[in-house]
């Protein structure tokens, strides 16, 4: 994956990847059938890998509010490591892969949408009104537009911005005054 952010998916090809792997090509071929298994069976550790370390992150917050703090900071790291160009690359060359990978991204990001919006109205820090599905659903389809707006060009930092100040108003709508409290006072010690 490295190799296919660095020099993009269609100019790298299984010489390259032996040589970088310093084994002979015919080793590679025992691993993967083709670059297009190479590139599925990449994607897929990738994101199995980043899912996981999305979810023990955010399951070490007792806080939801602080939870959600995490989530973003590690889809800052993912969009600067990963940028939008592969998801390109990967709709274009690779469309199986490519469909895969957004259905299981579309069912993480609601499950955990889902289950911290739960933590925290149990904790009284999220309105108890909310509709939890409907919220969910409205919090994925703004993190994936801001991810994937091709308007805000190839630089993280402006979607990072942006992620940011939606995150911010995600937590103003959802908030009891409990949870409004306690975003001023993480506001307040970080300025």
């Amino acid at each position: 994956m490295e190799l296919f952010q660095r020099f993009g998916i269609r100019a790298i090809n299984m010489d390259d990847v032996a040589r970088e792997l310093a084994m002979s090509k015919k080793t590679l071929y025992t691993f993967f059938s083709n670059k297009g298994d190479l590139v599925d069976q990449a994607a897929k550790y990738i994101f199995a890998s980043k899912s996981k370390q999305f979810m023990e992150q955010a399951s070490l917050y007792e806080n939801a509010i602080d939870e959600l703090f995490e989530v973003q900071r590690i889809q800052e790291e993912v969009l600067k490591n990963y940028g939008t160009r592969l998801l390109f690359a990967l709709k274009k060359y690779h469309p199986e892969t490519y469909e895969w990978m957004m259905n299981a991204r579309r069912d993480m990001m609601i499950e955990t949408s889902t289950a911290n919006l739960q933590r925290g109205i149990s904790q009284k820090l999220y309105r108890e009104d909310l509709n939890v599905e409907r919220t969910a659903l409205i919090r994925y389809n703004t993190m994936v537009g801001i991810m994937e707006d091709p308007q805000m060009g190839d630089d993280p930092a402006p979607r990072g911005e942006m992620l940011h100040y939606s995150l911010l108003l995600h937590i103003r709508s959802i908030a009891t005054a409990q949870g409004l409290a306690y975003l001023q006072e993480l506001q307040s010690s970080k300025s």
